[in-house]
Parts: structure tokens; sequence; C-alpha cells
């Protein structure tokens, strides 16, 4: 009896350098401007430009924690989102990280894999992504490893942390699928 191997069905996803314009429909990219600056705090003036807060979103409780991310495989398994939440993610230190990321579609149970965007984050920058945005966790670019600083909710980060072995998620505000099950192709990050 003959075994028919079978062959993944690969997608790469396009590899970008993120801009403020290009990351706009997937989130708002944070870096070393400040973001809608103009707020009046009059203790500094002259010394101190200060900016509008961010439009943060959770449930619950916020969360602010870090992550060291090491060099992994750039095919992709997960995908997730979160639709009562932003998510917001800043690279540490001097080296770009890289997020993948597909667009918002709150109707839909899946994402649009003509939309996924591979996004290299420049060193000292980050996104707060939009609430429902597709995404997987953030992912070294070069071969250093890079510490991020993730702002998330602390349902979120419960859930994750309470699965017992890597599978789909449906819990709390973690959709989470695996993309080969589900779609038929793995994503690919070009490196």
């Amino acid at each position: 009896m003959q075994t028919a191997l079978l062959e993944k069905t690969y997608v790469d996803v396009p590899l970008v350098d993120a801009t403020v314009e290009n990351i706009a429909p997937y989130g708002l990219m944070i870096g070393d401007s400040v973001h809608k600056p103009g707020l009046s705090i009059p203790f500094y003036r002259g010394s101190v430009e200060e900016g509008e807060n961010l439009d943060f979103v959770y449930n619950e409780r916020a969360v602010v924690r870090t992550a060291r991310i090491s060099h992994r495989s750039p095919e992709i398994i997960w995908l997730e989102r979160h639709t009562r939440m932003t998510q917001l993610f800043v690279g540490l230190g001097s080296t770009p990280f890289v997020m993948v990321l597909g667009k918002p579609n709150l109707e839909d149970k899946l994402p649009v894999l003509e939309d996924v965007v591979a996004f290299r984050i420049p060193p000292g920058h980050g996104i707060m992504i939009h609430r429902g945005t597709w995404h997987d966790f953030p992912m070294a670019f070069e071969g250093t490893p890079v510490t991020v600083l993730t702002m998330n909710s602390q349902e979120v980060v419960e859930a994750l942390a309470a699965a017992r072995e890597p599978a789909d998620m449906d819990t709390g505000d973690v959709y989470k699928i695996d993309i080969a099950k589900h779609m038929g192709k793995t994503l690919r990050v070009p490196f």
C-alpha cells in the first residue's frame, strides 16, 4: 500500500517595512513622534511635548507585561483576534520585530488571507492593533532575540495561559484558529 505524502500549500505573506500609512488599516504605529501632540499639562512646558491618550480599549482589567522572543519557524500556524480590546506591542531595545496582521473582519469567522501582511516594526517602535485585527504573536526578525512590551487584558492572558495544549480557542475574548486546519493553507513569512 502506497502512502501519499500531503504537500503543504504555502501562502507567502508579504514582508514589508511598517509605516504609519501602511499599518493604519491594522492598527496605530507607535514610534518616536508624539501621538496627537498638544495636551496641555503646565508643569514642564518647553521641555515636554505632551500627547493625547491612546485609544487603548480593554475588557475588565488591563495588564502590562514583557515577553522575550527568539527565532522560530517562518510558518504561521495560528491567527487570533480580540473583539473587546485593542492590544499594544512595543519592541524594546535596538532590534526590529515582525507582526503578522490581518485586517479586522468582525462579521466573519476566518481572516481574508490576501489581507495578511508581515510588518517589520523598527527598533523602539510598536503597534496598537485595532479591535478584531487578526494577528500572530510577534516574531524575532533577525537572529537576535527581542523583548516586547505588551498591553493586554487580564481576561485574554488568563485564557491563553490556561490552555493545556496548542489548539483552537474560542474562550472569552480569545478567538484563535489553526490556519491550515480551517483554510487548507500554511502562511509563511519569507525571511
